[in-house]
């Protein structure tokens, strides 16, 4: 597999990416992309939209024009080959199926390209819709499939040809949560029945933390990072992937003669020391909380604005009293309690829970 910042390291790479450049739009596109990815494992490309996530996977797939760099598919060079010879399927995030034939016969369409044998074909096609839990299903006509089905059709008919490579393009993301997850529990399965090394691109950072097994971040056309889920979110490489993640508030700072950064917030220590300057303290809403009694005292004052009621728990919303100009703070409400719009509170950061990153 591959250090956070793109170093290959000796392993079963089924999938293997090396100095790619591929222009798109106006910019640059695409920079020196390097990726592997081992053979039975998952990897998850996440980035901002029109960074290139979905520009990346056709390049891979032979759809879309390289410049420079080459791919390498079970040890083979594949960058000048024709996407139909380079044992990688494509599938994109809308699933197409053939109206006018049974999903069997969906399921069997690359094998009958493929000219794969005819006594071999119903068992590969049985194989492979078990493994989206549509066994049986063989007769069935597309029109009379729930959306979450047809999207498990597609998938069935993507690992039905056992390609060396699966690329996925937001293979989730016109579904509601109920169909969400039985898709994406569908493509956990494929995936290891397979053996498959696959990619998927996705915009949801619940999706790849759930289906990969590591994460790769595009941004300004190049990997900042490449690590596992939980190391992404708990620890991003830069203030930038922090933005991304989407989870972390952030305060201006500025670094201490000691080394020490501070900010509207309290001290912050860091373990490798910055220049002196501007820095950014980054935290999540659970390093967060509202101090109480003479505790809050000591602490930074700020001024609630709003409560807000998420999906997992209450907010409050604060504006800190020293930081007028920065950016309201949102802090975990604990459960049962209450708190009114224009009170005012303490409220301590853990800095265990920071991360400090130059400005």
């Amino acid at each position: 597999m591959k250090s956070d910042h793109g170093a290959l390291a000796p392993n079963d790479e089924r999938l293997v990416v090396e100095g790619l450049t591929v222009p798109f739009g106006a910019g640059p596109g695409l920079t020196d992309v390097d990726l592997a990815v081992a053979a039975g494992t998952r990897l998850a490309v996440v980035g901002p939209s029109g960074v290139g996530k979905t520009t990346l996977l056709r390049a891979i797939a032979g759809l879309a024009p390289i410049t420079a760099g080459r791919v390498v598919v079970a040890g083979r060079d594949v960058t000048a080959l024709r996407p139909e010879q380079r044992d990688v399927v494509y599938l994109h995030q809308t699933p197409v199926l053939f109206e006018h034939l049974s999903v069997g016969e969906n399921v069997a369409f690359p094998l009958r390209i493929r000219r794969t044998p005819d006594d071999v074909v119903p068992a590969r096609v049985s194989a492979a819709l078990e493994a989206v839990r549509l066994g049986g299903l063989e007769r069935r006509a597309p029109h009379a499939l729930s959306g979450g089905q047809r999207h498990r059709v597609a998938l069935a008919r993507a690992i039905a040809a056992s390609p060396a490579v699966l690329l996925l393009d937001e293979p989730l993301s016109a579904l509601d949560p109920e169909l969400r997850d039985e898709v994406r529990a569908a493509i956990v399965a494929a995936q290891e029945e397979s053996g498959a090394a696959m990619a998927l691109v996705t915009h949801d950072l619940d999706d790849a933390g759930m289906l990969a097994d590591d994460v790769a971040v595009l941004l300004d056309g190049r990997i900042a990072q490449r690590t596992t889920p939980r190391d992404l979110f708990e620890h991003p490489a830069s203030a930038a992937v922090a933005r991304l993640l989407g989870v972390y508030q952030m305060l201006a700072g500025s670094v201490r003669a000691d080394g020490a950064v501070e900010c509207a917030l309290g001290i912050v220590a860091v373990k490798t020391p910055l220049r002196s300057g501007a820095a950014i303290v980054a935290f999540r809403a659970e390093a967060l909380r509202v101090a109480h009694g003479e505790e809050s005292a000591c602490m930074a004052q700020a001024h609630v604005v709003a409560v807000r009621q998420r999906p997992h728990g209450a907010t409050l919303v604060l504006q800190l009293e020293s930081a007028p100009q920065a950016p309201p703070l949102e802090v975990p409400l604990a459960p049962f309690a209450t708190a009114m719009p224009n009170g005012r509170v303490g409220v301590v950061l853990d800095p265990r829970g920071a991360r400090v990153f130059p400005a």
